[in-house]
């Protein structure tokens, strides 16, 4: 829970709805634009820092959270 609210007050709405972590390609339709960088991996660090746990721990949550919010969007 603390990802998701995180990710919601450093990117915009529409920034989560519309954007993928990387921006990289899809298995299906076409690729999302990428979450800006640097706020992507300042809010990985912060995280990982502070639950410590592994980045790749913390950028799998977010994802995940992303995928979830792009959901109850549509």
């Amino acid at each position: 829970m603390a990802i998701a609210q995180a990710m919601c007050r450093l990117f915009t709405f529409h920034q989560l709805v519309t954007c993928s972590m990387k921006g990289a390609t899809t298995t299906t339709g076409s690729p999302r634009p990428s979450l800006p960088a640097a706020e992507r991996n300042a809010i990985i660090d912060v995280i990982a820092k502070t639950v410590d746990k592994p980045l790749v721990d913390v950028e799998e949550k977010m994802r995940g959270c992303l995928r979830h919010l792009q959901l109850m969007n549509n």
